[in-house]
């Protein structure tokens, strides 16, 4: 043994020094190669190429060989070794040599890609002599050793030894990876190593490579050398190679179009003769290989026909789309908020999704690619419906037809990828992942959540299709939970439960063994005790096994030991219920009477009651204030309940999402986010029940966004409960003026506005009720706040009766305009002229073509002309002065020469106008009827100079009602006419018909002659005191002084030196004007002359009796001067 030991020795020993000899040999070659090239560079002779390329061969060869015959001797340690190597690759690039081949033209790169082959086995090797000393590391020692050392030195020992190892491990490790790098980086141009230094530290050799790939050929052979590195890194690393393997793709962008044309794997996503019961079969027995790949390929042609036609570059198909797809991993939620909505998004996801389908062509069994095809179509239907809750309201979502079905498929093809990676998951682990995937995936389908669903009348319809899904993402759930127990499975479970009617005590286990799995999660304990709180709320008071169920599930163990007293029940009582109890129907009363006492049910009711809202109290406690869902079901319990002050307390708890310290009414919610995890303050409760807990599930955008519109509705629904105008008035603003939420909840703001036109009809009725106590001005707010709805959206009227939040018969459209004209009529009796002519402007400014509007619209723009007419009306009959009795015939008939203007009143003509309806026929007020009584042949007379100042606003007035109202006709009743009083009329000359002239113009300018009358105290045509008003507002809008209010003193009484003769209604009156002199010119002063006698005066006052009866004004009185 000895003997032969020995040879192998010598025999070694012969080998090392052969090697030595060699390698001496070469280094000879290799130092003659170097002089030889130094020399020719050095030299200025030209030399031939020839003689360049063999001297590069030879040493580059020559280096070669040196390393290849150390790596023979087994003596000679790893880190020599790759010394070596990293020292003849700075030698080599010393000369331009490193990339040289046989060619010399650095295309071959024949040492870097030995150095690579050789680096990498060497790598291996290390390895695994570290794994070799770590299991002799562990050999025990034996007895006469352990009674030698102590425990501690022993330890000291095997912690300095190990230190040192690793150090030195860790040092070779790193060479490699340095020798590595620098190689990849001078042969394919790229970084390969993620963990060595960076690529500004690399060295950049002579014909160091760009990783420009010109050729297939040259990019297989590239991908050939990295593929055995590639398969060994982890994603961190491939991310180094995302360079070189897009210059790859760029050659090789898909498989052969013949593969494609076949493409078996989109077949299997969107074939709809393949069943999902078939994938599920094939996992529960255990299917074949076979099996599987008959699933996919229906065919005959799989992979192995596909092979073929791939080759010579099958290599490179197989491989390369896997390791750029994680090299890439582009991801849809990195990109801008509703980026996937858009058709750049549909197709970056596709392009994401064709990778891992290409590999799947070649490697329809890798586990991996169908795991991460599925992620790639969950994560686009997520952000589909999470963007799409956001960005689009869901009228609009429902007539798109495409992303409606981009969702459907994309959930379909992801259950059918997790379903062929639960049949290919190869350890329970794996298994028990796609089993929860699935279910959520399932459980995803269900939910009444937008912008499928509005929470309104837009539901789920929970058919065949719906109770199929919750059935199957019940088996997987319980499935993932028979594979690995976690909290959440047995969360989804007990939801499940209630959504497919089963016992409310299978639930409520559910939920107990959740709590009991994550005892610091808030969502089981807000969900166990909701779910009692609903059974409680919707079986009533008198169903005792209800209460059973709810008590055996109490929060408070106090509340659990009054019950059992109440009812002299065990635990064993509670247990039998809620183990042996039947599925119940929520919606069913009890069939059997049960014996129990009413009054006693009703008690443990209140009891159990108040203990699910204790615990739903505890879930938005200090750090948890912003989980909303549970402040919701508070509210929604004690909306339920509906006890005195119930409403309130569920108004006051709801609030806090609805409104901020900086805002009276905003949407003061949140995401929930389960990621973040703060540090809880721990509150002992009573009984010691109460625990810190936090939130650990987090909620999709989509769920978010259903949940402010769930309770929105509620709150709206508080808000009109409780009578709490204010408030809904701001709820009702927030909603019409708001950005961030406007898409989200645009359909609310119609319930807003008939919850608050509810509350405002209803605050309106209650006035009217109380008649004379009620307070006038808080009437009047109370129409004026209607009316500033009607000016906001008068065109949906017609349907706040309609919606099914409202339902009030009372709010007919006609009713609803009623209030309008009712605010209109109390303006007018209390001739509101400067409110009145603003809501003329503004119903002017909403309805451009008031008579094209809406027939009630017409009527309220009608009405609202009136009222402003009999206003303008109202105001000249109180400041036109009346002559006294004692003078009352020298007022009829003055001396001086020219017109006199008459006015002639007739008020029962003025209350009621053909246009009005009998609601708003309800005449002046007995005050104003007495005073347009008084205006009988009265002549128009400069009015006082305490009214001075109200005559010429009313003039301002008048000429707006004038050049603006064009609403329908107005009353008879207001006649003007003209007294021509020459001196023959004073020698008792009998008046001719000449001598009155009744005046045939429109109401509008009737008032306009009358207003400008009483402020100059003279007559003059129509035509002038048009250009009059004009001037004086073309200087008002240029701020130029306009001349002060005439006095009476001052003002000329003289006449007019127009002819007598009726003033028509011409459609340019500005012609007239021209033969009429300016207002604005001095008029020459007349002194009054005695007045003539009453006989005189009787005359007169015959004549124009006359008048009155035949003059009224003109029938199309909406015409207006265009002057």
């Amino acid at each position: 043994m000895c003997l032969h030991l020995q040879d192998w020795h010598d025999g070694f020993s012969s080998l090392v020094n052969t090697i030595s000899d060699i390698q001496s040999l070469l280094l000879t070659v290799m130092c003659a190669a170097v002089k030889m090239i130094l020399i020719r560079r050095l030299s200025s002779s030209v030399t031939s190429n020839h003689a360049d390329q063999l001297d590069s061969w030879c040493l580059v060869d020559s280096a070669i060989a040196f390393c290849k015959l150390q790596h023979l001797d087994p003596s000679v340690s790893v880190k020599t070794q790759v010394d070596l190597i990293a020292a003849v690759h700075d030698l080599l690039a010393e000369y331009g040599l490193c990339c040289a081949g046989r060619d010399g033209e650095g295309e071959e790169g024949t040492f870097l890609k030995f150095a690579i082959k050789h680096l990498l086995a060497l790598d291996v090797k290390l390895k695994s002599q570290h794994c070799t000393n770590g299991k002799e590391e562990n050999t025990p020692l034996d007895k006469n050793t352990l009674e030698e050392i102590t425990l501690g030195d022993l330890s000291s020992i095997d912690e300095q030894e190990n230190s040192e190892e690793e150090n030195e491990i860790d040092k070779v490790q790193s060479a490699i990876d340095s020798a590595l790098d620098q190689s990849f980086f001078c042969l394919y141009g790229l970084k390969i190593n993620p963990d060595s230094s960076s690529e500004d530290d690399l060295a950049m050799h002579k014909n160091t490579s760009r990783g420009d790939y010109q050729t297939k050929e040259q990019c297989a052979d590239v991908f050939q050398y990295i593929l055995p590195y590639a398969k060994a890194l982890s994603r961190a690393g491939l991310i180094k190679l995302r360079r070189v393997l897009r210059a790859i793709r760029k050659h090789f962008p898909q498989p052969p179009d013949d593969i494609l044309a076949e493409n078996a794997i989109d077949r299997f996503l969107d074939g709809p003769d393949l069943c999902e019961k078939q994938l599920c079969e094939v996992y529960e027995t255990n299917g074949s290989r076979d099996s599987i790949m008959n699933l996919l390929f229906t065919n005959g042609r799989g992979p192995e026909t596909f092979k073929k036609s791939s080759v010579p570059y099958l290599e490179v198909y197989a491989n390369l789309y896997y390791f750029i797809a994680q090299a890439e991993d582009n991801s849809a939620t990195d990109k801008y908020a509703g980026f996937v909505l858009k058709k750049e998004g549909e197709e970056f996801v596709e392009q994401n999704a064709n990778l891992f389908k290409y590999d799947l062509l070649y490697n329809p069994l890798r586990f991996e690619s169908w795991q991460k095809l599925a992620n790639i179509y969950d994560e686009e239907v997520d952000l589909l419906l999470n963007d799409g809750s956001k960005h689009i309201n869901i009228l609009d979502w429902r007539k798109n037809t495409d992303l409606p079905q981009r969702v459907e498929m994309g959930r379909k093809h992801s259950r059918r990828c997790l379903l062929m990676s639960l049949t290919l998951a190869s350890t329970p682990i794996q298994q028990a992942e796609i089993h929860e995937l699935l279910a959520l995936v399932y459980y995803d389908s269900i939910q009444n959540v937008v912008p499928f669903y509005d929470q309104r009348s837009l539901l789920p319809a929970k058919d065949a299709t719906w109770i199929a899904f919750c059935q199957n993402s019940m088996k997987h759930f319980e499935q993932a939970f028979a594979l690995r127990p976690e909290w959440l499975h047995a969360f989804f479970l007990g939801k499940l439960s209630e959504k497919l009617g089963h016992s409310p005590a299978k639930a409520f286990s559910y939920y107990s063994k959740a709590a009991v799995l994550n005892p610091s999660a808030v969502d089981p304990v807000y969900r166990m005790h909701a779910s009692r709180l609903k059974l409680l709320y919707t079986r009533g008071k008198q169903n005792l096994d209800a209460l059973k169920i709810v008590a055996a599930y109490a929060f408070n163990p106090l509340t659990k030991d009054a019950i059992l007293t109440m009812f002299g029940w065990t635990d064993q009582d509670l247990l039998h219920s809620t183990s042996e109890v039947e599925d119940i129907n929520v919606t069913d009363a009890p069939k059997e009477k049960s014996n129990v006492d009413p009054d006693l049910l009703g008690k443990a009711w209140h009891v159990l009651y108040d203990d699910c809202l204790l615990a739903l109290g505890i879930c938005v406690e200090g750090e948890l204030k912003h989980f909303h869902k549970a402040r919701y079901m508070i509210a929604q319990g004690l909306y339920k309940r509906g006890e005195p002050g119930d409403l309130e307390r569920a108004k006051e708890e709801l609030s806090f999402c609805f409104k901020s310290s900086r805002s009276s009414f905003t949407v003061n919610m949140w995401e929930i986010d389960g990621t973040a995890r703060k540090g809880r303050r721990k509150n002992p409760g009573t009984g010691g029940n109460r625990k810190s807990l936090e939130v650990s599930l987090s909620e999709s955008s989509r769920k978010f966004i259903s949940c402010i519109r769930k309770y929105m509705l509620l709150y709206l629904n508080l808000l009109e409960k409780t009578r709490d105008l204010v408030t809904l008035e701001k709820a009702y603003t927030y909603l019409r003026t708001d950005k961030r939420f406007s898409l989200c909840l645009w359909d609310i703001v119609p319930v807003a506005l008939g919850k608050y036109i509810q509350l405002i009809t209803a605050a309106i009725r209650n006035a009217e009720a109380h008649g004379a106590s009620c307070d006038t001005n808080s009437l009047e707010q109370l129409l004026e706040k209607m009316f500033t709805v009607f000016m906001d959206h008068a065109n949906m009227w017609s349907e706040i009766s309609t919606i099914p939040e409202v339902n009030d018969p009372e709010l007919s459209e006609s009713s609803l305009y009623g209030f309008i004209h009712q605010y209109i009529h109390l303006l007018e009796i209390d001739a509101r002229l400067e409110t009145l002519e603003g809501l003329n402007e503004k119903i002017r400014k909403r309805f451009k073509s008031p008579k094209l509007s809406h027939s009630n619209f017409a009527k309220v723009c009608r009405h609202a002309s009136l009222a402003w007419c009999r206003s303008i009306l109202i105001k000249l009959a109180s400041i036109t002065p009346l002559p006294e009795a004692a003078h009352l015939s020298d007022q009829l008939v003055p001396l001086n020469t020219g017109l006199q203007l008459y006015v002639d009143l007739q008020p029962d003509e003025l209350l009621v106008s053909p246009q009005e309806g009998p609601a708003q026929s309800k005449g002046l007020d007995m005050n104003w009827f007495e005073t347009l009584c008084r205006l009988k042949n009265i002549q128009i007379r400069q009015t006082s100079e305490e009214n001075m100042e109200a005559a010429v606003g009313l003039m301002r007035s008048t000429y707006n009602f004038y050049r603006e109202c064009s609403c329908g006709t107005f009353p008879s009743g207001i006649n003007l006419y003209t007294v021509l009083s020459p001196p023959s009329v004073a020698e008792g000359v009998q008046p001719s018909q000449n001598v009155v002239d009744a005046l045939d113009l429109s109401i509008p300018r009737k008032l306009l002659l009358w207003v400008y009358t009483l402020v100059h105290g003279r007559y003059s045509n129509i035509s002038a005191v048009v250009k009059y008003c004009e001037e004086m507002k073309f200087r008002a809008k240029r701020g130029i002084p306009t001349l002060s209010a005439p006095s009476q003193t001052t003002l000329s009484t003289g006449a007019s030196t127009a002819v007598a003769g009726k003033e028509k209604v011409e459609r340019d009156e500005n012609n007239e004007a021209g033969d009429n002199p300016s207002p604005l010119m001095a008029c020459n002063q007349h002194q009054e002359e005695p007045a003539c006698g009453s006989n005189e005066a009787q005359k007169s006052t015959s004549v124009s009796s006359q008048l009155h009866r035949c003059n009224s004004s003109m029938s199309a009185e909406n015409v207006q001067d265009n002057s």
